[in-house]
């Protein structure tokens, strides 16, 4: 991308009274965008929003807060705002009321988590098929808060019924801040390509930023998506998981500079903190849980990582899981093993609603 189109890009977008600055933003995905990923990503830059997993609405309340902490963030993750999904108008009124008591920036409401676990219970995706009832529940959230809101959506329930212009325009009339579009459709789930010419469309047709969601594997292709489309920011998910430096590397990208490319043993560096920073708040089993969650994206490309997922995925100790990747990091880090990437596709998260870049 040539340095004058790359200067010419928008670098900030405006979220109610906030500038979100810069225009990058990290998506929210299912038991993976809590508080300390959130922090690990922000702490290497670039990032100027990020967005808590997906919490159903229902589960809102004072009693039931202390069974989860999908809710929970440090000061130190501002801006940051928490999604919700439902779809009884009053009870995520109610919800989104009792969130903003906890202090966030922005609420987002989820109407585009493909999961069947999700839109059997009509929401995400299901409102897609009853647009008079999401622009009732949007009315009642913006009636019930004061902090901005926004609203993530997919392109349709199917191909037949594709309504991303007219839900764009139904957010936008209820009162919405800005709006985020992955441009699937439910029905296509995680399969072929997400088109971004509907988020073009969208751009068009609404006068609120729209982001756009979906298919952003490298930095070169997050700044394309700005000058194709016109959107206000891009949102990445992940990708994010697979190369959590890919913020920082969008802004040096776009300053013109060398773009940091982490070495094996930076790699091997963010994993033991990740896994130790989840420590910190996590009972051991659910530590090691995160860490083989997110060991499916890191570790793809990296030659020979199909071991170290194995392995891993076999530690039942966080010192455990520590020394294997410390050992397959090590022939790498002594040149022992030249550290060759291979292609590989970013692959998919199967269980539950990644609410980012397919949502």
């Amino acid at each position: 991308m040539p340095d004058t189109l790359t200067q010419a890009l928008p670098e900030s977008f405006q979220l109610g009274s906030m500038r979100i600055f810069p225009n990058m933003v990290l998506a929210p995905m299912a038991g993976v965008t809590d508080s300390v990923f959130r922090r690990l990503v922000l702490s290497l830059g670039g990032c100027g929003l990020v967005v808590s997993e997906m919490t159903n609405a229902a589960s809102v309340s004072p009693k039931a807060m202390k069974r989860h902490r999908l809710l929970d963030y440090l000061p130190e993750e501002r801006p940051i705002s928490i999604q919700l999904s439902g779809n009884d108008p009053d009870l995520v009124a109610t919800a989104a009321r009792f969130v903003e008591e906890l202090g966030p920036d922005v609420i987002d409401i989820n109407c585009g988590c493909p999961s069947p676990k999700v839109t059997g219970g009509g929401h995400g995706s299901a409102l897609l098929k009853d647009l008079p009832k999401m622009h009732q529940m949007l009315k009642a959230v913006y009636a019930a808060i004061n902090i901005p809101f926004t609203l993530k959506f997919r392109a349709g329930w199917d191909e037949q019924s594709l309504n991303y212009i007219d839900t764009a325009k139904i957010a936008e009339d209820a009162g919405c801040a800005a709006i985020t579009l992955h441009p699937r459709t439910k029905v296509q789930g995680y399969s072929g390509d997400a088109d971004w010419s509907r988020v073009a469309e969208v751009v068009q047709a609404v006068s609120i930023p729209v982001i756009g969601s979906g298919d952003v594997r490298t930095p070169a292709e997050a700044l394309a998506r700005l000058e194709q489309t016109g959107v206000a920011a891009v949102m990445i998910g992940r990708a994010a998981m697979a190369n959590p430096w890919i913020f920082r590397q969008i802004a040096q990208l776009r300053a013109g500079e060398t773009m940091f490319m982490p070495t094996p043993s930076d790699k091997r560096d963010l994993l033991v903190r990740y896994v130790d920073m989840c420590a910190e708040t996590m009972v051991e089993r659910q530590a090691l849980g995160k860490l083989k969650q997110l060991i499916g994206q890191f570790s793809i490309g990296l030659y020979a990582s199909n071991q170290l997922r194995r392995d891993v995925q076999r530690a039942n100790e966080i010192e455990a899981a520590k020394t294997i990747i410390a050992n397959f990091f090590e022939p790498f880090i002594s040149g022992a093993v030249e550290a060759v990437e291979v292609p590989d596709e970013i692959a998919v998260i199967k269980e539950g609603c990644e609410n980012g870049a397919n949502n």
